[in-house]
């Protein structure tokens, strides 16, 4: 059977992870019963499994860290992971689709935002649901998390797992760990604005992780849909603001590289528009929808928001209702 052939297959089974993921770290059982040899083997069944990436084995590890500053069933969530690393095989860990958010970015933006309370005044709250023996358990996981992430393919995309492991060590309070990963996020995110020829890829991979660190400092979230009224607003500080703008800013000059058509570059003028809408800043707002505008060639507020195609996708960029006159063959 052609990759192209199994493509869907894996990509629904690393769906499957991710929600069962979500679901036992959404859960917060006690984990302290949980003896170090069946955490070791845990470990142990994930980092030698030879049919998985090493990038594929760094993000279980690191969803089992997760799991356990969570406080979830990490034994669960391990049992998963032995019986679906074995099917996902070569296939691309990053792959994503035009009508869903990627997993992998969902659960990026949530681990910068728990990393970030971890470092605030909500400090004693976070770690005091976190026993010294998970906070122990999810240290040793994260750094074989890290080694593998040393022996993979160095994709850009493994990128958003060097940020995760960043993270977590801030939380598990690893100086070293925290400090290594950073290093390897600073050094990628550098030399791609300084470099002219990188590919869009990068581009796209590097400004998806500034974005990331941006929304762990203010986790306002844009949907692609009209809201019927507006989110509740975070508490945050200026010092917080300035930090995450200044994110959110370096995130759109790289992509203002590609162009003028490219969807990523009109969304994150997009975006920043209704982002500093949220905020009440509206000339600035006003300044990125009028970027966007000149991008697109259509001055129309109903492009700011998609419209309905065939079988649930999404049609971006028009002002007139879109005529749906075929079928997709999908039922």
């Amino acid at each position: 059977m052609s990759s192209s052939t199994n493509r869907p297959t894996r990509a629904k089974t690393l769906l499957a992870i991710a929600f069962t993921g979500s679901m036992i770290t959404s859960q917060l059982p006690a984990l302290g019963q949980k003896s170090p040899e069946a955490a070791a083997s845990a470990i142990e069944g994930i980092t030698k499994n030879e049919l998985s990436t090493p990038e594929e084995k760094a993000y279980c590890l690191l969803q089992l860290a997760f799991c356990c500053i969570k406080g979830g069933d990490m034994t669960a969530l391990a049992e998963s992971f032995k019986t679906n690393l074995v099917k996902l095989g070569p296939a691309s860990f990053f792959s994503t689709s035009s009508r869903f958010e990627n997993p992998l970015v969902s659960w990026v933006n949530n681990v910068s935002l728990l990393s970030h309370s971890a470092a605030t005044a909500q400090s004693e709250t976070v770690k005091t649901k976190i026993s010294s023996g998970n906070l122990a358990l999810a240290d040793k996981t994260i750094e074989a998390a890290i080694q593998q992430l040393g022996q993979g393919s160095k994709k850009a995309e493994a990128l958003n797992l060097y940020l995760v492991a960043s993270c977590l060590s801030r939380i598990v309070e690893n100086t070293r760990n925290e400090q290594k990963c950073a290093k390897v996020l600073n050094e990628a995110i550098q030399a791609c604005e300084s470099n002219e020829m990188v590919d869009s890829n990068q581009i796209k991979v590097i400004s998806s992780i500034l974005n990331s660190m941006a929304y762990g400092l203010i986790p306002i979230r844009i949907p692609d849909y009209q809201m019927k009224s507006p989110q509740q607003l975070p508490a945050f500080d200026m010092k917080s603001y300035d930090e995450s703008e200044r994110l959110k800013l370096r995130a759109a000059a790289l992509l203002d590289r590609l162009p003028a058509g490219d969807h990523a570059r009109r969304k994150v003028h997009r975006d920043l528009s209704l982002w500093y809408s949220q905020l009440g800043r509206d000339d600035k707002a006003l300044r990125e929808k009028a970027e966007l505008f000149n991008l697109v060639g259509v001055k129309d507020d109903r492009i700011l928001y998609p419209q309905s195609g065939m079988c649930g996708h999404l049609v971006w960029w028009i002002a007139a209702q879109s005529n749906i006159t075929g079928l997709c063959g999908m039922g």
